[in-house]
């Protein structure tokens, strides 16, 4: 039910640990549980272009997204614009997906690092 609510109502983590009275650990553990069990039974992208096929869809809609993050392991690193000023590097993880003409999610790609957005 942790997960559900996680994803269904968007419930904070600190209300689903109150509800549930359980610690702040075991609730990222479940929550990272249930991710994983969502995530192995999730399609690979020819899967989903089968079904895609087969369901008889006339096209795809191709959203590719940046998802800026402040969640970094070190420092932003500074360097030198030609302005003379220098300018802070943003981290950033970029994912793609693959949506039915009515806009229902099909596939969605892992995340990767925001500075690859051009290599794929």
């Amino acid at each position: 039910m942790l997960i559900l609510r996680w994803f269904l109502d968007g419930t904070r983590l600190t209300q689903l640990v109150r509800d549930n009275r359980i610690s702040v650990p075991t609730a990222y553990r479940y929550l990272h549980e249930g991710l994983t069990v969502l995530a192995d039974h999730a399609p690979d992208l020819s899967t989903a272009l089968e079904r895609a096929a087969a369901a008889g869809f006339t096209h795809l809609n191709l959203d590719g997204t940046v998802i800026r993050t402040d969640r970094v392991a070190a420092p932003a690193r500074t360097r030198p614009t030609c302005g003379g000023r220098a300018s802070t590097s943003t981290t950033a993880a970029t994912s793609r997906s693959f949506s039915a003409p009515d806009g229902w999610p099909l596939w969605v790609s892992p995340v990767r690092p925001g500075r690859e957005h051009d290599t794929t």
